[in-house]
């Protein structure tokens, strides 16, 4: 007798079953091409979303505005610029916003999902910054470093220089965590960041940091570090 399935779908595949071992390979193969032919389809629409979440983001970086508000929450007033251009594109585009209501796995709107994305963006945007300052004549550093509520100090740096065509521009280039609040911890992160862009030492002509005297001690700060590892600053 031959096998019959029990679940829906083709009649002669499930009411009927298969008499031939040779029809039964040639079921099966249906059956995966079908299933393959779904998940392509389901990988297609997700990418498209993707690139659309992709896009609000690089438009979020380019008018350098916050991406996130301090209400998270779906009912906020103010949900930030990133969350606003979102739903904004979703009333123009019935696939983003079928997906943004649909979703259960992933919606791509969470903070985790933002913060990745970024993580992702950063090595090609300092990629273009390293391009553009290997054809600078001179670079200027800028650092400021603050201490959050748990007590973790993060550093801020942000190059400064001139393109090709004259044009000045100033390009921040990464978060980093000094392991210390001190005049020895924060230049050697410094420096780090500064090895990755010059191809010459010699092209640093200045330095902006803050007012602390960890940062501008003219002694024993960070400014005099910087100033014996670089001699033209």
């Amino acid at each position: 007798m031959p096998p019959v399935c029990k679940q829906n779908g083709d009649s002669s595949w499930v009411s009927y079953g298969v008499a031939e071992l040779t029809h039964l390979t040639q079921k099966i193969k249906n059956v995966f091409r079908s299933n393959v032919k779904r998940r392509n389809e389901k990988v297609t629409k997700n990418r498209y979303v993707l690139t659309k979440i992709i896009d609000c983001i690089l438009f979020w970086g380019v008018f350098e505005l916050a991406l996130r508000g301090h209400d998270k929450r779906e009912d906020s007033l103010n949900t930030g610029v990133f969350r606003g251009l979102i739903d904004f594109s979703a009333e123009l585009d019935s696939s983003l916003k079928d997906h943004l209501t649909s979703a259960t796995a992933f919606k791509g709107t969470s903070k985790e999902i933002q913060n990745d994305l970024l993580d992702c963006i950063l090595p090609g945007c300092q990629n273009h910054i390293k391009n553009e300052i290997s054809k600078a004549s001179f670079v200027s550093v800028i650092a400021d470093e603050t201490t959050d509520v748990s007590s973790i100090s993060q550093l801020v740096v942000v190059f400064r220089y001139i393109l090709s065509n004259g044009q000045p521009v100033e390009k921040f280039w990464e978060f980093t965590n000094p392991p210390g609040h001190d005049a020895k911890s924060i230049p050697k992160c410094i420096q780090a960041s500064l090895e990755k862009v010059l191809d010459k030492p010699e092209k640093l002509i200045s330095q902006s940091c803050d007012g602390t005297n960890v940062m501008s001690g003219q002694h024993a700060g960070v400014q005099a570090f910087i100033r014996r590892a670089y001699k033209n600053e």
